[in-house]
């Protein structure tokens, strides 16, 4: 009995202490603690993932760059999160993924576009299996 209690207080100082503190956002818009949420989520190389399952592909606004949108519908934000992109090849060899930079958040319909930073087409970034792991920290409510 005695470790059914400190279990349960275990794990309810763990909930209770785990908060999300935001102190500040891109758009200077802010709301109070309960509607703080991380969101996280990865757009895979082979377009799963990505807003309608679009995958990468070459930028008509920027020469020479790769570029694929996010898909952050379900995290519900209601202002400009704070976003956080990684690149990374899913094969076991060795090839690289160019970094990426991150443009135009659209709350609604909740979308971000990445785009790759150095020279690289849509074609070098499927076949170097380049997913793009992100998080979000933001508000929404």
């Amino acid at each position: 009995m005695m470790l059914l209690v400190l279990l349960l207080t275990t794990v309810l100082t763990v909930t209770t202490q785990s908060e999300l503190k935001i102190v500040n956002t891109p758009s200077g818009v802010s709301g109070p603690p309960p509607c703080a949420l991380t969101c996280v989520g990865v757009a895979m190389w082979n377009s799963t993932g990505s807003y309608y399952e679009y995958g990468w592909a070459d930028s008509g606004a920027y020469r020479d760059k790769a570029f694929m949108r996010l898909d952050l519908r379900q995290c519900n934000f209601v202002s400009l999160p704070v976003i956080t992109t990684t690149v990374r090849s899913e094969k076991l060899a060795k090839e690289l993924c160019p970094p990426l930079t991150n443009r135009n958040f659209n709350p609604d319909p909740g979308y971000v576009n990445v785009y790759t930073y150095e020279d690289a087409t849509a074609e070098e970034m499927k076949r170097n299996m380049c997913s793009v792991h992100w998080s979000a920290y933001g508000f929404v409510c």
